[in-house]
């Protein structure tokens, strides 16, 4: 028997069917079981939607157009963090140039930030060269994933993306070799370190373009959750919501990076670490969003074990998502009851 759906339900499957019949699946669909719902390829039909449990901006991934090669975005993503290089650097002696950032910069990051495979986003965010420009790039693109994940408004998105791009404007009045050392910073280079976010604060309240909302982002992106940042030591109730977002993206992109002193962490790794910093140092419901809405862009990617296995992941849990299901050939593995875990995410085939 035909389950009756309500007036409500038919209205949001129309919006649906609207928005997705027609379009071709660019990735499987498996269920929690691992079996597999629907091929790549696909095209997809009213029926088929209905069978469908998932919401719209998730399906939206698996539907989404691949504009770019992995070579052709890395080289936008490369252009762009050059870009944002000489428009910092020529704000040093022209104040006025920090407007490209959002009429030059921020367009391109808003499309950067529209790529779902996964490993191609690491990898561009991951480049070797210009961390300092790059990791406002990067922190960026996190910080529009997140907020859209949180269903904030398009003006919320685009104010909290501008925001990464000039979270670390502050460093403009860095010295370089504190910026640039390869070891360990003394008690007094970590002070004038930390003074970033205060520079940064002024630099943009000076400037009198920008909400305070921005400003505050630059000002606030190293408070936490508990009382333990700085500049301030804020808590909880006194930093302002798109700084909690900002802190996320930072630690997020900072951690996976390669800097001048270590390597990047595994994504595993940070996930993890950043999921044991919730309720104490990142707002806790971002920290659980953030990493299961990660790990399901993760499906249809392949993965590298601990132990040297290449495996797929092909569904992501709602109790554990760093540990999803995979697949080793035609072996279903499910990592929350195994003591295999994801090293490291691996290129895609047929990228």
């Amino acid at each position: 028997m035909e389950t009756v759906m309500t007036v409500q339900e038919s209205e949001i499957l129309e919006e649906r069917c609207k928005r997705f019949v027609g379009c071709k699946l660019n990735r499987n669909i498996y269920a929690s079981e691992g079996t597999l719902l629907l091929k790549k390829g696909v095209i997809l039909t009213e029926s088929l939607l209905k069978r469908l449990k998932m919401d719209d901006d998730r399906l939206e991934e698996f539907v989404r157009s691949i504009p770019y090669t992995s070579n052709e975005y890395n080289k936008l993503l490369t252009g762009t963090v050059e870009e944002i290089r000489e428009i910092f650097s020529e704000i040093k002696t022209n104040p006025l140039a920090i407007s490209q950032v959002e009429t030059l910069i921020l367009p391109k990051v808003k499309l950067l930030a529209k790529e779902h495979r996964l490993t191609i986003l690491l990898n561009g965010m991951q480049g070797k060269d210009d961390y300092t420009y790059r990791h406002n790039i990067g922190v960026a693109i996190v910080a529009s994933l997140l907020a859209k994940w949180l269903k904030m408004t398009e003006e919320e998105i685009h104010l909290i993306t501008l925001g990464g791009l000039l979270h670390d404007i502050g460093k403009l009045r860095i010295d370089d070799h504190i910026l640039m050392k390869p070891g360990a910073l003394t008690k007094e280079e970590y002070e004038h370190m930390q003074m970033h976010a205060i520079y940064g604060y002024e630099i943009l309240t000076n400037d009198g373009r920008f909400s305070e909302g921005i400003c505050l982002m630059a000002l606030e992106h190293h408070e936490r959750e508990d009382g333990s940042g700085y500049p301030d030591g804020k808590t909880a109730e006194t930093v302002h919501p798109y700084s909690k977002i900002i802190a996320i993206a930072d630690v997020f992109h900072a951690m996976i990076s390669d800097r001048v002193y270590r390597k990047g962490f595994a994504l595993y790794d940070v996930l993890k670490q950043i999921k044991n910093d919730a309720f104490r140092k990142l707002e806790p419901t971002h920290v659980g969003l953030f990493i299961k809405r990660f790990m399901e862009m993760a499906i249809g990617n392949y993965a590298e074990l601990n132990n040297g296995l290449h495996v797929e992941i092909v569904f992501v849990f709602e109790d554990d998502p760093i540990n999803p299901l995979v697949r080793f050939h035609k072996e279903l593995i499910d990592l929350r009851r195994s003591k295999l875990y994801i090293k490291k995410l691996i290129d895609m085939k047929n990228d």
